[in-house]
Parts: C-alpha cells; structure tokens; sequence
C-alpha cells in the first residue's frame, strides 16, 4: 500500500459496529417543537420587534432552538432569527447598540447566536445582506472571543 492510500481508507467499514448514525450524534432530550409552536414563536418575537424590544426578541428565539426538528421547521426558526439580526441593526442608533445586545446575551445565547450567523451566510439571503451579518460577527467575536467559534465547530447541535 503506498503512503498516499491512507486517505482513502473507510474506517468506518473495518468496524461497522461501532458506525454511529447522524440521529445516534444528536444529544438526548432535546426539546420537541411543533411547526405550529415555531409560528408561534415567530409571531411572538415579531410583536416584540414591533413594540421596540429588541434584546427581548433576540433573547426569545436564541432560548427557543428547534435543534430537534425537522429541516424545514429549523429554517422557519432561522429566518426569524435572520429578520431580527436585520431589524436590530437597521434600528439601532449606535455601534454600542450591537454591543450591548451581545453583552447583555448569556453564553449559552451568545453560542446559538454564533451558530445562526454561520447558518444563515450559507443562505442566498444571507449573502445578499453578507455585510450585516460579517458586522455581527465582527461584534460578538470581538466581545467574546473565539471560544464561541470553537464551541460551534464542536457542537452536535445544529440550527
């Protein structure tokens, strides 16, 4: 076997027991949401958005991640979260503005947060507004450091 061929060697046939499905990867109890109940939210986080409240909004749908849904019921979640990036920013006065929402966000929010911005530059619409959310992640690196980019890299969780 020459050196090279190493590569192309399919580790996971020479122990098929020990293959693990995409499913058997997803971490245990997540919680269940329902198309309905993602609506829900997304009408829940646009009244807030209406009503000028918009660290609230940001906050409601990074703590309500469908990671246990289905494709199409995750990018419902993930557009919401793309309308509020574009609504804070669009309504914010200042700089400061950004950064005090990603302040005032926990770990676990700031994290999700990472994690929608990466999901969402992957879109057709994200790209057309490439600018906004490169701008966010300027913010919240910045804030926070690379430990959020590292935890996303390794999270099973996916949006």
């Amino acid at each position: 076997m020459a050196s090279e061929d190493w590569r192309k060697i399919d580790i996971d046939a020479l122990e098929p027991e020990n293959h693990l499905t995409k499913e058997e990867l997803i971490p245990p109890n997540l919680p269940q949401y329902t198309t309905n109940q993602i609506q829900e939210i997304g009408q829940s986080i646009r009244s807030q958005l209406s009503q000028g409240k918009f660290q609230q909004a940001l906050v409601t749908g990074l703590d309500n991640i469908p990671f246990a849904s289905s494709p199409q019921e995750k990018e419902i979640h993930q557009r919401t979260i793309f309308e509020v990036l574009c609504s804070i920013k669009n309504n914010s006065n200042s700089p400061n503005d950004i950064n005090n929402i990603i302040k005032g966000l926990n770990q676990e929010q700031q994290d999700n947060l990472i994690k929608y911005l990466y999901t969402n530059m992957s879109t057709p619409y994200g790209q057309k507004q490439g600018g906004l959310l490169l701008n966010w992640f300027e913010k919240i690196v910045e804030i926070v450091g690379i430990g959020s980019i590292s935890r996303y890299l390794t999270d099973r969780r996916t949006v």
